[in-house]
């Protein structure tokens, strides 16, 4: 049987996208030190699987590591969602063959690109990455999970 340290330090998940400009926020945002924050990047913090490598990460953080509570930020506009998928693809040889067929096959709800560029509007990703998280039946329901949009230029966030 394995026992877990009283003085064990809690953690903190946090889920964002990739632009390491937000970073200096989540101190002030989650009111937690750096080393007690564990960092989990996806291209516009979206969460595309319920059962998919983040939220198996997420899982495994949680029982692994002590986590207390869940933090989702996404970037206001950001870049990362606004990449004109089919043209950078296709500059790297894969032809719209590839495409159709893969569309095709439904392997990604008939639309590849769609499902590379995932939602739009952040705001929205955020709020059903929140309530994923939320309803998922291997989380503990005892463990919060906040929401935020940040702007990493102007150090404005707010709850979403």
């Amino acid at each position: 049987m394995s026992t877990v340290k009283s003085s064990a330090t809690k953690k903190t998940i946090i889920i964002t996208g990739v632009n390491e400009a937000i970073y200096p926020l989540f101190p002030e945002i989650t009111y937690k030190k750096n080393k007690d924050m564990m960092i989990l990047n996806s291209f516009g913090a979206v969460i595309t699987q319920p059962y998919g490598c983040l939220i198996r990460n997420i899982i495994l953080a949680i029982y692994n590591e002590m986590v207390e509570e869940i933090f989702i930020i996404g970037e206001m506009e950001s870049k990362e969602v606004k990449l004109n998928m089919s043209d950078k693809i296709k500059e790297h040889g894969v032809s719209e063959d590839i495409i159709k067929t893969i569309n095709y096959i439904d392997v990604v709800e008939h639309d590849v690109i769609n499902w590379l560029t995932g939602p739009q509007n952040i705001e929205d990703v955020i709020k059903k990455n929140k309530d994923l998280i939320q309803g998922h039946p291997l989380i503990p329901k005892s463990i919060p999970v906040h929401a935020y949009i940040a702007n990493p230029e102007t150090g404005e966030y707010f709850p979403v």
